[in-house]
Formats: C-alpha cells, structure tokens, sequence
C-alpha cells in the first residue's frame, strides 16, 4: 500500500508527514495536485492524505480566487471512485463553510461561538447588528481557514468610536493580507476593509468573552492527539502570526473541563465526517464552558509536535494501515 500526501508544494506539513511515515517503514512520498489528478486511475492500492495548498498571494482578492480553485479541486476529486482518503475531500469541503459547519455541530448538540449573520451585504448591516449586539463581532470568510480576511470589530455605542483588529491593510491601492496584527480606529477605514470580506462570502460571529488564549484541538478517531494553546495579546490567536503557543499541561482547568473539551472536540470532528481535525475552542470566562469556534479538516500542523516527536503524523500513517489494509 502506498501513502501519498497531496498538496501545490512541498512544506513542513508535507516533509514531517513523509518523514514519520518512512520512520514507520510506509511507503510514502509526496504528489502536486497534478500529478495526482493524472494517476488517479492507478490509485486502488492507494491512501492519499490532501494537504492544503501553499498560498504566498498578499493580494486579498486574488487569495479568494485561488482559495475558490481550491475548493473546485476538492469537488472533482470528491466525484472520483476506488480512491482512499484519509480525510474525503467532500468532508475537508463541508468543514471549510462555516455556516454549514454551525448547523451540524448544533444539530449534534453542540455549544458554539453564536453565528450574528450569515447575510451581510455592507457594513451598514455589519453596524447595525453591533450597535444592538453590543459586544462586538469577528467578520470572516465564510469559507476558508486561517487568519486571511478575519476582522475583529467592536463598536462603543456611548462613546461612538469604533475598533477592528484585522491582519488586511491597503497597500498600493489593493487589499492585502500580512503576517501581523493592526489596530484601526478609523470607521472609514474600518468599513472598507469589511466590505472587501463581505464581498466575497462572510459570516459574524459573536465575540465572546472568554481568556486571553483558545485551543487547537488535534483528533484522530476517538483520540486526542495534540492540544495547543494558543497564547495573545489581542482578538486573533492564529500562531502563524508570532502569537505564542503554551503547553496544555500549563492551564488551571478541571478533569472535568478538559475531558468535556476532548468530547467535545471528537464529537465535533466526527459530526463533519472527518477521520482527523483540528478543532478551534473557546473556554468561555466564569463557567470554563468549551464552545467550538471552527472545526479544520487540515488543522494538524502543529510545530510543537513537529520538532520534538511528531506523534500526529505518525498516529495518522498507523490508522492509514490499520483501515485501509484490508483493501489491498
């Protein structure tokens, strides 16, 4: 049996996932989404782990369109019979619309972060829901992962001053994405910039209160393989952003607490239809309640497990061979 890993391009994703794949003696090796589109055929004796692709587009715009190619991908490749997936791609597809993800997780009875609107069309719907919402909102991507195009914002309706933590800016009169946080004041500015996301498809959800930190939850199956605590100063959490992350082992919460959150967090992977998840929790303030913000069908890539035992990857490639080695 052969395990290959799919994506645009190599990364650390996809070298530690090889990397503890030949550690387990597994035939493995790496594909371009090409390259797997033409040998499909040849694929029955075959597992393929889909990575997400690797983006270097700033340009918020064209990031959208090669996120949609993307998602196109996943559509051709989820009509495609007698191929193994460790994650089927009309799964990873559902996961990453967030307004069909909130309908599943609370049809699985679920606590999530409220959805304020899934019907933006301008800011002035965006103003209107916090001037009665009052505690401020995170505009999204309706489809999509990561920190591209989210935007933080709160509105003081005594005060009237408005407040966006975002990672978009204008640069040389084009909306782009950078690797770090702004703090914008400015209504004008702040309304531009979310018109840019409400453009292309986005969802508010209700800002919560809860610590200065969330989890990415790492399951496979009925387990927990990873948790990391995602550690910052403002609104938005995403590491890749020089957030810090801090051990699980750290935090002051309950038995109770963390075997709810790791229900939870299994439940939520498996209402998705996926094998494997990295599950984005809130702990909210004064009830330690775990409410799911996301739930990510590629939401494995964790350094803190990569560079010391790289026990996800090899956790994976072990369920790979124990589902799939009957179909060889």
């Amino acid at each position: 049996m052969r395990i290959l890993v799919a994506s645009n391009s190599t990364s650390k994703r996809t070298d530690y996932f090889i990397k503890a794949g030949r550690s387990l003696g597994a035939d493995t090796c790496f594909v371009t989404y090409d390259e797997l589109s033409a040998i499909l055929p040849d694929c029955r004796d075959t597992v393929v782990k889909l990575e997400p692709p690797v983006f270097r587009e700033a340009d918020f715009r064209k990031y959208n369109l090669l996120c949609e190619e993307y998602r196109s991908l996943l559509s051709r490749l989820a009509d495609t019979e007698s191929v193994h997936f460790l994650n089927e791609p009309a799964a990873i597809l559902c996961a990453l619309d967030k307004v069909y993800t909130q309908r599943k997780l609370t049809g699985a009875g679920l606590k999530t972060t409220p959805l304020l609107s899934d019907a933006l069309s301008t800011f002035d719907d965006l103003a209107a829901i916090l001037c009665r919402q009052k505690r401020g909102g995170f505009l999204k991507p309706r489809y999509g992962s990561g920190a591209g195009g989210i935007m933080a914002v709160r509105y003081n309706h005594r005060r009237d001053e408005w407040v966006a933590y975002t990672t978009m800016s204008w640069e040389g009169g084009r909306v782009c994405n950078a690797k770090r946080i702004c703090r914008l004041t400015n209504r004008k500015e702040i309304a531009t910039l979310a018109e840019e996301v409400i453009r292309c498809g986005a969802v508010l959800e209700e800002w919560m209160a809860g610590e200065n930190y969330d989890l990415r939850v790492v399951c496979r199956g009925d387990e927990v393989d990873y948790v990391v605590v995602r550690c910052s100063d403002g609104a938005i959490t995403n590491l890749h952003l020089n957030n810090k992350a801090r051990l699980f082992e750290e935090l002051s919460l309950a038995p109770s607490v963390r075997e709810e959150l790791f229900c939870r967090s299994i439940t939520a992977m498996k209402a998705l239809g996926l094998r494997y998840a990295g599950i984005d929790v809130l702990i909210a303030r004064n009830t330690d309640t775990p409410y799911i913000i996301e739930v990510n069908g590629q939401g494995d890539h964790i350094y803190q497990d990569m560079f010391t035992e790289n026990k996800i990857y090899a956790n994976q490639i072990k369920t790979i061979e124990s589902l799939f080695n009957g179909n060889r």
